[in-house]
Formats: structure tokens, C-alpha cells, sequence
């Protein structure tokens, strides 16, 4: 179809239409914002117009001169930094430059359109749109941005831009297991879900129902979330219930980060890890899905206490763990065969599931055995559901105690019985 269109009109009369659109489009918010009380010197015609003087430059530079491109790009910012200066001192005013700004992204626009860089024109040209008309959404989340979170932020692009990238990509140690670059990556990506975790909970609808806040909260712990909510409901007895909900549907989500993760480092081993996950996952549903229709209560969610959002130091200690955790594995499974992979699944689910899963995920990239790394998988996530429930029958009412072992037993028993099933774990114990 793009083909057909181009060589109806020609190359230049279809660079002219993209060229024409991408100014239109801008152009068109700022009319819409002026329509809205926000006085603009431009509007419709004059980014249009812009964006066809960068592109019809270009042609002429290609095709005769190509000293006219260099000469006209900075001439069109002398005349729009002098437009700025003369309507200033007219006015009185500290003006803003947005749309000086945006008049100078349209022409360069409207340049690379001629250049043929079409796809990159018009992503461009979206992020501008989007950015031009979130103003009042930015203004609203900075109101709302503490200043911690605010230095969370700045850590984790420091993190992850400033330090990440220049981490040696070279393995150390025993068959090269310590990379400082995956291991940074981890560490980083680890950031990322709980960084999202947290501006979801923060600003999201958590208090419409504790489920809600169960569903969210597991996205970065599902352990917190067990913690807080058998607290909650021995404040709160007649929530019982409701609250062994929120913890079995975070737990539930627990089991779709691994995952996410696995994809993210190995498809392969993903692919077959996937048919354990959703079906523990699925058992957890299930029990969530009885409790909400046995007990339907009309009730504000708490307040999770959401920390810092990037704990540069937790986020050391994970990397840390990541590393350790590797090691423990190269060394159980050179000394103790499958067992060692076994008992390392089980002792790492105890306090964490992520690194046990990267880990085994890289395990089988390097040549081990898919489903062996599946089996350690699933042990640590049972390990970890394991101790999830002594913390909630613990800490919790004995009501809520009642569905936890309900809906925690059925994911435990669903993934021992996938485990027992294959016949992998038994035939290979020495």
C-alpha cells in the first residue's frame, strides 16, 4: 500500500503530505490549547507552514546547494530567538518558550522528513503532541511528588543510565558466573518493578477495596502485603475474610513476576515454567473469587506504608544475593548433582524468589537442563508460599487463618503435585 501510494503521488509530494501532517498535528494542539485561554503566537498554519519551509529547505539542499540546510537551521533559531526577544520587551513579560520550542522541533521535523527518516519523524512528532498536552497531568503529578520521591527518581536514572552502561561485560569467577553487567542489570530491572509497584499504589484508586491493593501490591511484594494484611485483621476481625483475599490474589501474582522475569532472561525456560505458574496462580484466583462473592464488604483499603521507592542499598543487596545465589548453584550442583540444585531452590525461596529465578533462567542458557531449572523454580516459589503462610496464620485471626490455608494450601499442593507428576524430582534423588 505504501508503495503503491508513493508511487502515485512521487517521492516529493509524499514527503510533502507526511511533512504537512506532522506540522498540522502539532499545530493543531497549540490552536486547541490557545481555544482553551492560553494566548499562542502560532497555531495551525504557522507549524504547518514551518514544517514544510524544513522540508522544502532540504530538497533544495539536496538536489543544488547543500551549504542551504547548514545556513537556514540556524538562521530560522536567530529569528525565532529574536521573535521571542522583541515580544517580550512588547509585552513586559517573562514568556514562556514552548512554543518557540516546539516551532523549532516542527522544522527540524519537517528536515528529517525529507531525509527519509519517516518513522522517526513521526515518533518524534507523537512524543512532542503528548508532551504539549499532558500540562496539566505534569502539573498535578508534580504537586503530588514528594521530595524523596523525587531523589528515588534521580537515584534510579543515575542507576540506571549514568552506571549501568559502564560496568565491565566480563565474567569473573568460576566459569565466568560473575558478570558486574547482569548483574547490574538485575539490579536495575528488579528497581524498575518496585519503582512501578510504587507509583502504581501511590497513585492509583488502592483505597477502593483491599483486593485492589493485594492485586498491586504483589506486583513488588507479595510478602508485604501478608505482613500488613494479617496485621490488619486482627484490628479489624470482620475483614478477616476480605483480607485473606488481598494476601492470596498478591500471592497470586507473585507466580506471574517469575514470569515476567524468566521471559525477560530466557524464553525457553519460560515457556515451560509458564504451565506450573498459571495453574498455581489460577488455584489462588479461584479461592479469591469464593471469598469475594462469600464475603462482599464495602470497605476502604489501608494505607500500605510504601518506604523508599528505590532503596539504593536493598537494591545493592540484591544484586549482592544475585551473585551469592549464582555461586550456590554452580557449586551444589558440581558437588551435589540435582540435589544441591534442590536444596538451593528451597533455602532462596525462604526470603527470595526473583534472584533463585533469574538465576536458574541463566543456569539454562548456559547448557543446563530446562527442566531441572523449572523444578528449582518451583521449589523456591513453594518455599516462599510456604513461609508466606506461617507469617499469615501467625499473625492473623483465626477466620483469616481459615482461607489461607484454603487458598496458600491449594497453590502448594497444585505446585507439588506438577513437581511429583513429571516423576523428574524423585527419579533423580541419589
Amino acid at each position: 500500500m505504501h508503495e503503491f501510494v508513493n508511487n502515485l503521488l512521487g517521492p516529493y509530494l509524499m514527503g510533502l503530505l507526511i511533512a504537512t501532517a506532522i506540522g498540522f498535528i502539532i499545530g493543531l494542539e497549540r490552536e486547541f490549547d490557545a481555544a482553551m485561554g492560553n494566548e499562542h503566537f502560532a497555531g495551525l498554519r504557522t507549524f504547518s507552514l514551518t514544517s514544510i519551509l524544513g522540508y522544502t529547505i532540504t530538497v533544495l539542499a539536496k538536489q543544488f546547494l547543500p551549504i542551504t540546510l547548514a545556513i537556514a537551521l540556524p538562521g530560522f533559531c536567530i529569528f525565532i530567538t529574536v521573535f521571542h526577544f522583541i515580544k517580550s520587551q512588547k509585552d513586559n513579560a517573562n514568556l514562556g518558550i514552548l512554543t518557540e520550542i516546539s516551532l523549532l522541533i516542527t522544522f527540524a521535523l519537517g528536515v528529517l522528513s525529507a531525509l527519509h527518516f519517516i518513522k522517526e519523524a513521526l515518533a518524534t512528532s507523537v512524543i512532542t503532541v503528548s508532551i504539549l498536552s499532558l500540562k496539566q497531568q505534569f502539573k498535578s503529578l508534580i504537586t503530588r511528588i514528594t521530595q524523596d520521591e523525587l531523589y528515588a527518581f534521580i537515584k534510579f536514572i543515575v542507576l540506571s543510565l549514568l552506571i549501568l552502561p559502564f560496568l565491565p561485560d566480563t565474567g569473573y569467577g568460576p566459569n565466568g558466573i560473575i558478570n558486574p553487567r547482569s548483574i547490574g542489570f538485575v539490579v536495575v530491572l528488579t528497581s524498575l518493578l518496585s519503582f512501578i509497584g510504587y507509583l502504581l499504589i501511590k497513585f492509583g484508586s488502592v483505597n477502593r477495596g483491599i483486593l485492589l491493593t493485594g492485586l498491586i501490591g504483589g506486583t513488588f511484594s507479595s510478602t508485604a502485603v501478608t505482613w500488613i494484611f494479617s496485621t490488619k485483621s486482627k484490628e479489624n476481625s470482620t475483614l478477616s475474610a476480605t483480607y485473606a483475599g488481598g494476601i492470596i490474589l498478591a500471592c497470586s501474582v507473585m507466580f506471574l513476576r517469575v514470569l515476567l522475569l524468566t521471559y525477560l532472561f530466557n524464553p525457553a525456560i519460560f515457556s515451560i515454567l509458564v504451565l506450573p505458574c498459571l495453574l498455581m496462580s489460577f488455584s489462588g484466583v479461584v479461592w479469591v473469587y469464593i471469598i469475594y462473592r462469600k464475603n462482599k464488604v464495602s470497605v476502604s483499603a489501608p494505607a500500605i506504608q510504601l518506604g523508599n521507592p528505590v532503596d539504593i542499598k536493598n537494591a545493592l543487596f540484591f544484586g549482592l544475593l544475585f551473585a551469592a545465589i549464582g555461586l550456590m548453584i554452580f557449586y551444589a550442583n558440581k558437588f551435589w548433582g540435582n540435589n544441591g540444585l534442590y536444596l538451593s531452590g528451597m533455602l532462596s525461596g525462604i526470603t527470595d524468589v526473583d534472584a533463585i529465578s533469574i538465576n536458574m533462567a541463566n543456569f539454562a542458557k548456559r547448557g543446563g537442563s530446562l527442566q531441572l531449572a523449572v523444578i528449582v523454580i518451583v521449589i523456591a516459589m513453594l518455599s516462599n508460599t510456604i513461609v508466606k503462610m506461617l507469617i499469615a496464620t501467625t499473625k492473623g485471626t483465626r477466620e483469616e487463618r481459615k482461607w489461607i490455608l484454603y487458598g496458600l494450601g491449594t497453590m502448594i499442593i497444585t505446585g507439588a503435585l506438577y513437581i511429583f507428576s513429571k516423576g523428574y524430582f524423585l527419579n533423580n534423588i541419589n
